[in-house]
């Protein structure tokens, strides 16, 4: 494994308020207590939107964090081989990553990175691929999950939106979960219907949803820092 220099996280995890930092906490709790379709706990999970700009991303980023803080070991994979919205934030626009792995026989561990935050490692997009579909709907891919549910707690998928992508449906039937990001007042129901449709048709097991970018009112707040 490497390490990472790069000093995003701690710029991000700064700026969440204790009460968005909760949220997170509370899906993570929620998580925990799920099962696989084999009744079995669930390690791998996928997050996908219908669209972009909906903060799939974003919540891919705060569930590790949330899980990593509870001592969990976790991987956090940017399986984004478009438009690697996570590599670039880590500064790691140009290294190695799932792709290079899935391209060669190389050791999987060996392209992922340490971050600063205990606990949180970190697989960047690598270099972006003419065919990234090509290289997720293989053996190898199977393998290189397998590898990773082996060595951590939990591994978390950040994938290209569903309406636009195929690559959350491929990677969403061969883990354990597939979480839906909503963007409060910008996703519309018939699109999370499709998408929903979509990640069902292939198999993938659709656990829930987050509902981002909702503002609270303040009586909601103050609710949550009287207790």
């Amino acid at each position: 494994m490497k390490k990472n220099d790069s000093h995003f996280l701690s710029s991000i995890i700064e700026q969440n308020d204790s009460f968005m930092t909760e949220r997170f906490r509370a899906i993570m709790t929620n998580l925990q207590f799920m099962k696989t379709k084999k009744h079995e706990t669930i390690k791998t999970i996928v997050l996908t939107s219908a669209h972009k700009s909906e903060g799939k991303s974003f919540c891919a980023l705060n569930l590790a964090v949330s899980f990593a803080r509870q001592n969990k070991k976790v991987l956090l994979v940017d399986a984004d081989m478009h438009k690697p919205k996570l590599t670039g934030q880590f500064g790691l626009r140009y290294a190695e990553g799932l792709s290079t792995v899935l391209n060669n026989s190389d050791e999987p561990l060996e392209q992922v990175v340490e971050t600063e935050e205990q606990s949180l490692y970190f697989l960047p997009a690598g270099l972006i691929p003419p065919n990234p579909l090509e290289l997720i709907n293989t053996e190898r891919m199977k393998e290189i999950i397998s590898i990773y549910e082996e060595t951590f707690d939990i591994v978390i998928f950040d994938t290209p939106p569903v309406l636009i992508m195929n690559d959350s449906r491929i990677l969403g039937s061969f883990c354990d979960g597939v979480i839906l990001v909503v963007r409060n007042g910008r996703t519309k129901q018939r699109d999370i219907e499709t998408a929903k449709e979509l990640l069902e048709r292939t198999e993938g097991h659709l656990i829930g949803a987050i509902l981002n970018g909702k503002k609270y009112a303040a009586k909601e707040l103050k609710t949550y820092s009287y207790y």
